[in-house]
């Protein structure tokens, strides 16, 4: 069951929304429909979330795979709160490194130098000092999710006025890191066609406006870490929530 659902009440999560900022790069927004769209979207976030738990929402983060309108993110706020504040230092590769960790299993220094090269060594002793991988028998692993990982759930949303199969193809390409993946449209309803394409690409379809979408998202890959990336917005929103003055004490 998702812990991040659609409101069905009066209560709200408590959000923090992102844009461009120091540490993450964006996309400036560009007026438009679709620009609009999404603002109406944030005027009222139809989520609620469990105890503990924070949303932080990025505008048009840029990723790897390009910048997708919104990305909700519902972390776990307890879980940071012996983080220490030099992990805000780490980089891509750290992320890169340390997921391959998690979802691979131990790996030798010799093995991680064939992916890392030179920058091994440097890596490895950032991360360890960070608590976030450490040695045992010459083998180094990533540490205890519960301890190291804060999110939850990542639902990304692509916003389309007119072309919604170019949506669905965008928010197709979301999956790679997010829990569930939507194309946000005006008020397209009850279309077959969009309905069964969208099924077929595991994306969910949401109207703005509306509490609910009116068509679920897969959730196959549910379980986060999904890859790097998930790792990237586990530390972004951290980030955002200690330079906003909202750490966990």
């Amino acid at each position: 069951m998702a812990i991040l659902s659609p409101r069905r009440k009066s209560n709200k999560a408590t959000f923090d929304i992102v844009a461009n900022s120091e540490f993450i790069l964006g996309r400036q927004a560009r007026p438009g429909p679709e620009a609009n769209l999404v603002e109406q979207f944030l005027l009222d976030l139809p989520f609620d979330t469990q105890r503990n738990c924070r949303v932080t929402v990025f505008r048009e983060p840029r990723l790897q795979s390009g910048f997708p309108d919104l990305v909700a993110v519902l972390w776990h706020e307890p879980t940071t709160r012996l983080w220490d504040e030099a992990r805000a230092g780490i980089s891509a590769d750290d992320v890169r490194l340390v997921h391959l960790l998690a979802s691979h299993g131990p790996r030798d220094e010799e093995g991680l130098a064939h992916m890392f090269q030179r920058r091994v060594k440097t890596i490895l002793t950032r991360l360890a000092a960070l608590h976030l991988v450490y040695e045992c028998v010459g083998f180094w692993r990533a540490s205890a999710l519960s301890r190291c990982f804060a999110v939850r759930q990542i639902i990304a949303f692509e916003a389309k006025v007119s072309d919604w199969r170019a949506g669905l193809r965008q928010a197709s390409l979301n999956r790679w890191y997010a829990s569930e993946s939507y194309v946000l449209l005006p008020g397209v309803r009850n279309r077959k066609d969009l309905l069964d394409e969208a099924k077929a690409l595991g994306v969910g379809v949401w109207i703005a406006g509306d509490i609910q979408p009116i068509l679920r998202s897969s959730s196959s890959c549910a379980r986060q870490p999904v890859s790097y990336a998930s790792w990237l917005f586990n530390e972004w929103s951290w980030r955002c929530a200690v330079a906003n003055g909202h750490r966990e004490q």
